[in-house]
Formats: structure tokens, sequence, C-alpha cells
């Protein structure tokens, strides 16, 4: 079996691994009418009415695996996805809405949110699901504040290059349901069960934080717009009200997390990273996780990448990453971080190394592509100039897609309805001629 083969595998037993199906069955059990949650329990009879809810790609086989836990208790559903589906659901509804750019559905999805939110009782219990994406899917901009003139900011903040946390700091101050808004608009008694999307596992970014608080001030905010160089190009009245925030003429997000509401993480990057390794040890591969994660423009990264294979050609080894890089887009081709991370490395290698390397996202969708990721080897660009593909002239057009789709290297898993970052795996097995050459 190629390595190219055994790394496809992985990943494709990995994503049946990390479902949110599984995540939520490990982590949720009901004993009785007593939920436990991971180490902390939760008396059913204490509670008049039991609601789920929730928001994310990761909703649907959330909500299933909790409705089969739940079923006979839940008074009504509501949740909120990206994607299409036939499931069903009992007292319950399912909303689609748009992502990464919210819409109208976004402004339906939130107003439904916070009706069903505004009419539970003190006595009442409502168990959230959130995962990545929700920012999007969910959304009811400030007063003076249009969905036109959000929908803007978003797009740029999209195209800049801009860090998950760093959009999340604007999005929370541009809306009513981020940053614990959301949380400010019920009594009931709240458990969120989220799976992160973001490095660290910080409650204060994942999804915006619809029931946590926040950290940052309307100055952070801009900060990140002005450092990202989108502030100029925001609609004048964003760029206004950022500014009379500063001035202390809006009210700032809460910045306590609420006493009513407890927060569960029940998958992460970290877990990914754990199941990889575990699959690629039965495989017998050595195989080491780097805990630093992998962040930053793709071009900078490549370059570490690369380094770190040259620093690392002792002995057959599988470095295994995790993280999100991020790419500032000036070209209108079809893509995304990974695939471009992996056309970056293509563009910069020596090919001094004997390498295999797959990046991908465990959503299975990569920018705005139909791909979860790419997978390259030593021979890749040998064999794409072989048959007149250049790599720089679709790195350059931003249209990594195309270029895969010619050599055969994409990672196809269509989504997969979970959300726990990127991994990125790095084969390296010695190169027979350089260990003759020092022999």
């Amino acid at each position: 079996m190629s390595n190219k083969t055994l790394l496809n595998n992985v990943f494709t037993q990995l994503l049946e691994e990390i479902t949110p199906q599984k995540l939520i069955a490990d982590s949720c059990k009901l004993d009785g009418n007593t939920l436990s949650v991971l180490n902390q329990t939760y008396d059913l009879d204490r509670y008049k009415n039991i609601y789920l809810l929730g928001s994310g790609k990761a909703v649907i086989p959330m909500a299933k695996e909790v409705e089969k836990c739940l079923k006979p208790l839940l008074k009504q559903t509501l949740i909120i996805g990206p994607y299409d589906t036939e499931e069903t659901f009992d007292n319950g509804t399912y909303l689609q809405s748009t992502h990464p750019l919210p819409s109208q559905k976004s402004l339906d999805a939130a107003k439904a949110l916070q009706e069903i939110l505004q009419a539970m009782d003190k006595d009442d219990l409502f168990i959230y699901l959130l995962s990545g994406g929700n920012s999007a899917l969910v959304e009811w901009p400030e007063e003076k504040i249009t969905l036109n003139e959000f929908q803007e900011v978003t797009r740029l903040m999209l195209h800049s290059g801009m860090p998950i946390e760093k959009m999340n700091s604007v999005r929370k101050h541009l809306s009513q349901v981020k940053g614990g808004k959301l949380a400010q608009q019920t009594k009931a008694k709240g458990v969120v069960l989220v799976l992160s999307d973001v490095i660290g596992d910080d409650l204060y970014a994942i999804g915006s934080a619809p029931f946590y608080c926040d950290q940052t001030s309307f100055g952070d905010a801009e900060d990140a717009l002005n450092t990202y160089g989108v502030f100029e190009k925001m609609p004048e009245s964003i760029q206004t009200f950022f500014k009379e925030g500063k001035a202390g003429l809006h009210a700032e997000t809460p910045k306590k997390p609420y006493e009513h509401i407890d927060h569960h993480i029940l998958g992460s990057n970290s877990i990914v990273l754990e199941k990889a390794q575990q699959l690629l040890q039965k495989e017998g591969i050595v195989a080491s996780i780097i805990k630093e994660p992998l962040q930053g423009d793709t071009r900078q990264v490549a370059k570490k990448l690369i380094k770190f294979s040259q620093n690392h050609q002792e002995m057959t080894h599988a470095y295994i990453f995790g993280g999100e890089t991020t790419v500032v887009v000036k070209g209108e081709g079809k893509g995304g971080r990974n695939q471009h991370l992996c056309l970056d490395i293509l563009t910069q290698c020596d090919l001094s190394c004997d390498i295999t390397f797959l990046s991908a996202a465990t959503d299975g969708v990569d920018g705005n592509s139909n791909a979860a990721g790419a997978l390259i080897d030593i021979h890749s660009l040998v064999d794409a100039k072989a048959r007149h593909i250049d790599p720089q002239h679709y790195l350059d057009s931003f249209d990594s897609n195309s270029f895969f789709e010619q050599t055969g290297e994409l990672l196809v898993t269509g989504p997969t309805h979970n959300n726990l970052l990127d991994i990125m795996i790095m084969l390296i097995q010695p190169n027979p001629t350089k260990r003759e050459t020092n022999g």
C-alpha cells in the first residue's frame, strides 16, 4: 500500500471515529431521570419543561443522538444548520440557514430562537447544541445595521486572512445574539454541549459565544479590522458604529459568564489528533502529535512545514498537526486553506525529503470548493509538470481546487456534519540517496 493510500484510509477512518453521534454518546448518559454530561449531573425531575435547541454544522447528528437519549422528555426542539436534510424531529423544527455569509434565513433563525427562549420560565431547562458555523447561521444585527451591511463586513473579513477569533470579536459587537447576548433573553437553566472549532477551545470564541460572555471590547474589534486592512473598506455606518462604541455610546458585550448556563466541551481538535495517532499506530506507523497549532498565513506555514521535514529525516515517522491556517484571497478561483497549503508546499518544496502530506477540514468543506482538502507526496510536483500543469499559476490564481482536480489529489468526503478544525499529517521517510551520500 502506498503512503498516499495509507493516509487517505486513515483520514476516512478518522471521520468515522469523531462523528458528533459518537462524541455525544460517549459524553452524555441518562440514568433514570438523571442526566450525566461528562462529570456533571442534572436531576431532570427539577424542571417543568425540557427544550432541545442548537445551531451549527454538526447540529443534525448531535440532535438525533440527544433525541435518542431524551426523546420522551422533550417538550420542543428547534435546531438550525446549513445543510438540507430529510431528517425529522418529534415536536421539532429544523431551519436551514446559510454559511459562511448570513442571510434573511439567519435573521429568521435568530428570531425563532429568541421567541422560544423568551417564552421559557426559570424552572425550565434547555439543552443547546453548539458547533462551528453558528456565527453565520444565527444572526440579528444591532439596531441601525442592515443585513446588507453585515454581509459586506463578513465578506471583507473572510477574504482578509483574519483569524476566526478576531472575526468573532467583530461579529459579537455588531450582533444582538452573540457574545453572551442571547443568554440575556431567558431565565431558564441552560446546558450547552459544545463541539469546538476554535484553537484552544476558547468558550469566548466558539460560535461567537451566544450563551457565554466576551473578553473583547469595541476597541479590540476595531484594532483587528485595522490590522487586516478591513476597517476603511467597511460601510461608513459600520465605521461610525464602532467609533460610537469606543466612545461609550453603545453597550459593551457582557463580560461575566452566566450562573444559570453551563458549558461542556465534548469534542475538539485535540481529540481529532489523538484519534489520528491511534489509527496510524494501528498501521504500524510511529506517530507523534505536534502540540503547537498551525495557524497564520498558508505561505509562512508551508515554509515552516518544509523546514520541519528537512530537520526530521532520521526515520520513518508521521507527524500530526492541528489548527486552521488563513489565506488572503486575491483571486476568483476555487479552493480553501487546506488545498492552498498543499499547493504552497509544492511550489516551495525542493524534493530533498520523501514526504507524503495530507491537509483537510474535518467538516468536509474546504473554502468554496466541494473538497475537504488535498493529499500530496514527493512525486506530485514532477507528475504535474510532466502533464504541463503549472502549480505556480494556480497558486497565483487562488485556484488550488482546479489544480488538484486535474492531478487527482483532492480529498472529497462531502459535508461531514462536523467541525473540529483541520488536521495535517506529514509522513516522512528517510531519503535513501541522502543516506548513502552521508554514509
